[in-house]
């Protein structure tokens, strides 16, 4: 894979998340406290969403830096520390993306309707913040690599 092609696929995945953020915005009101478990589905949904589009970003960088991914149960807390490791994100954004992490984790294995707004709404407030600050890391990596 050359630079240009890593570019291609970074940057599509990038508007593949961009979509998600704007149908979570469809969703997630500001000042809005009740919500629906259908709402509270979407959302969470969307976040699980934005959190793979990160994940489909390292294991591309990682496979163009040749570093060999792992993978046993622990393969998505790795992925996480070998960016960090690299220097692709920083000591802050690795904190940041491991609550994403987590939250990926109990997504995939709660029901729907225990979700509660209170959790998902730190997620939801700080995920463009956060997308945006990855993306900078993600064209500044690149751009050295």
């Amino acid at each position: 894979m050359t630079r240009e092609q890593l570019k291609d696929q970074c940057e599509a995945e990038f508007e593949n998340i961009q979509a998600v953020l704007e149908e979570l915005r469809a969703v997630v009101r500001p000042g809005k406290t009740d919500y629906t478990v259908a709402e509270l589905a979407a959302t969470a949904t969307f976040l699980h969403n934005a959190y793979n589009g990160v994940e489909n970003i390292l294991k591309r960088i990682l496979y163009y830096k040749n570093v060999k991914l792992r993978t046993d149960a622990t393969w998505h807390k790795d992925l996480l520390k070998q960016a960090a490791d690299i220097g692709l994100i920083s000591n802050n954004l690795h904190a940041t993306l491991s609550d994403y992490l987590s939250f990926r984790h109990f997504f995939v294995h709660a029901y729907s309707f225990t979700l509660i707004w209170e959790e998902l709404k730190p997620l939801s407030d700080r995920i463009d913040e956060t997308m945006a600050e990855f993306k900078a890391a993600v064209i500044s990596y690149i751009g050295n690599a």
